[in-house]
């Protein structure tokens, strides 16, 4: 006797992407390239692939390994990424005491006195983006949907504006924004296919969601407007701002949002809002009066829930799903991720001792290796110049003098005159004046963007990064920025103006808000600080270090072989 205790979604969140392409893309992953050419960089190889059919159900194959298909071939459209989601349960076996996890299929329905009838599913996504910002609920857009387990046919998601008499709706509910689509997958009772060493269930009951193409809309005079053109200000004088490009701002079919809404009025830093950071990500920021336009994108984000009915008793399972922009780097990796940051919250710090030094050291070199990964994908030279004028700002409010034992945070920065030189900079390029702005000659435009990505390639060999943490222990920790401190261990209220913590970071001190070369140097958290690794991260190299300190290598004897 079994009985099915719990009901939950594999993966239980999942990222779709945008994309107007008619075909999602083909499923892919990760690989480190060990040919002898390869530098054991990140590649992607195709993976088993899941194709929709007309009726609902699906069949597997497997991709070219050598061709992945980003975009669609007749019209050149990029393709959408349009997750599945599993059904599992959870079931407990009377005669055994034991419990266990297994897909849900027709067949375990069947054994239980069940079917798909007694499935069900909602799922619900909404934009709250604009909403957010003006505190008006009107100014959001949502839609909530409901499946029966035996209904196969695909659901638009089509979101408009909740609103009371009082309230002007954003989006009006004969003109709703569509967010994409969903469908139940028509399960195949008993039927599996194999590709390659994999053998795919097509009896697993499955929902499938696909992202909407990635469209703008606006009000009615929302059509055209000039990109900003922020002209530097001298020393600290604040920046003007010129009018560039007139583009196009919303397509004629998509200028649909009502414009009598807060959304249209609302202006950034006026101290009636609180604004959300970063305060100019939106359109109409910086941009004469930094009036909004009262646009609003087709991302969007919400849960997917199935309900299943045993024995009187309604069994809940939920999956998130959020929607964002297509991937334009898909075989590089950020080093600080959506599951970093999960398991930073989750997991305990590690330690590394004797029983974890393998896998310890492979999440060590991922991190390097990712980093190499991310700034291979930056402007170094650009982003400097940004991060040292937002600190020239932060510096003429406050005064405060330089944090003795800390990088430079003015033009110095990253220059032979930092207060703590950074690595190779001179021996790599040639010697950097003070300045915000980046020496360029016109065989050398980015040299500080050329530079790092030489120092951290050769960090993605595992004896190379080894050696370089074994041989300069202390210059490494001092060149990581530390990350921010868990509340138990910040101040009730500190002084802004105080000397910062060596160990961890307060987003209330000024210095530790300020930008400056240690790694990774210039780029930008979500709240527009300066960016760390994670708590969790930053614990685990520095712990990491400390153990290939603690147990030097053997020496070699005079055959070169290591002495027992």
């Amino acid at each position: 006797m079994e009985t099915i205790r719990e009901i939950f979604f594999l993966p239980p969140m999942a990222v779709a992407r945008l994309g107007p392409g008619k075909t999602p893309l083909e499923s892919y992953e990760w690989e480190q390239d060990v040919d002898a050419h390869g530098n054991n960089q990140t590649v992607i190889r195709s993976s088993v692939t899941l194709k929709e059919s007309e009726d609902g159900s699906i069949s597997a194959y497997l991709p070219d390994p050598r061709k992945i298909r980003f975009r669609d071939e007749d019209t050149g459209a990029l393709r959408p990424v349009a997750p599945f989601f599993e059904l599992w349960a959870r079931l407990h076996d009377a005669d055994s005491g034991e419990e266990y996890e297994t897909p849900i299929t027709p067949d375990l329905l069947d054994r239980h006195g069940l079917s798909l009838k007694h499935v069900r599913y909602h799922v619900t996504v909404g934009n709250q983006k604009a909403a957010r910002r003006t505190g008006d609920a009107a100014c959001g857009f949502r839609v909530r949907t409901e499946i029966a387990g035996d209904d196969f046919t695909r659901k638009p998601l089509l979101a408009f504006s909740p609103h009371t008499s009082e309230q002007q709706p954003l989006v009006y509910e004969h003109n709703p924004i569509p967010l994409g689509t969903v469908r139940a997958i028509r399960p195949v009772p008993g039927a599996c296919e194999t590709c390659g060493d994999e053998t795919v269930d097509l009896s697993i009951l499955r929902l499938r969601f696909t992202p909407p193409p990635g469209e703008v809309y606006g009000p009615p005079d929302a059509a055209y407007g000039p990109a900003t053109l922020a002209v530097p200000g001298y020393l600290n004088d604040p920046p003007k701002s010129e009018y560039g490009r007139i583009h196009e701002i919303v397509p004629p079919q998509n200028r649909i949002l009502n414009p009598d809404t807060p959304w249209s009025q609302w202006i950034m830093m006026t101290g009636l809002y609180d604004d959300p950071e970063p305060h100019d990500s939106y359109d109409g920021a910086r941009v004469g009066n930094d009036q909004s336009w009262g646009v609003v994108d087709d991302t969007s984000d919400g849960t997917i829930e199935a309900y299943l009915s045993v024995g009187g008793e309604r069994l809940t399972a939920r999956a998130r799903i959020f929607t964002g922009p297509p991937d334009f780097a898909p075989d590089r990796r950020p080093f600080y991720s959506l599951a970093d940051d999960l398991d930073d919250r989750d997991l305990s710090l590690i330690e590394v001792t004797e029983q974890t030094y393998e896998a310890c050291k492979d999440e060590v070199i991922d991190i390097f290796r990712r980093a190499f990964e991310t700034n291979s994908l930056i402007n170094l030279d650009d982003i400097r110049a940004q991060g040292l004028k937002d600190n020239a700002s932060l510096q003429a409010q406050t005064k405060i003098p330089p944090t003795p034992g800390l990088p430079s945070t003015d033009a110095r920065s990253m220059t032979e005159e930092d207060a703590v030189p950074p690595d190779k900079i001179p021996d790599l390029i040639r010697p950097q004046p003070v300045s915000v702005f980046s020496n360029s000659v016109p065989n050398d435009r980015l040299p500080y963007t050329v530079a790092v990505k030489f120092v951290h390639e050769q960090l993605v060999d595992e004896v190379a990064l080894l050696d370089f943490l074994r041989r300069r222990p202390d210059y490494v920790k001092r060149l990581l920025r530390p990350p921010f401190g868990i509340l138990t261990q910040l101040e009730a209220d500190p002084n802004p103006d105080q000397e910062p913590n060596p160990a961890f970071r307060d987003p209330r001190i000024v210095r530790d808000q300020m930008h400056d070369a240690r790694m990774p140097p210039y780029m930008r958290d979500s709240n527009y600080y300066p960016l760390s690794l994670s708590r969790r991260q930053y614990h685990l190299v520095v712990s990491f270090i400390d153990y290939l300190q603690a147990h030097p290598p053997a020496p070699m004897d005079a055959g070169g072989q290591k002495d027992a």
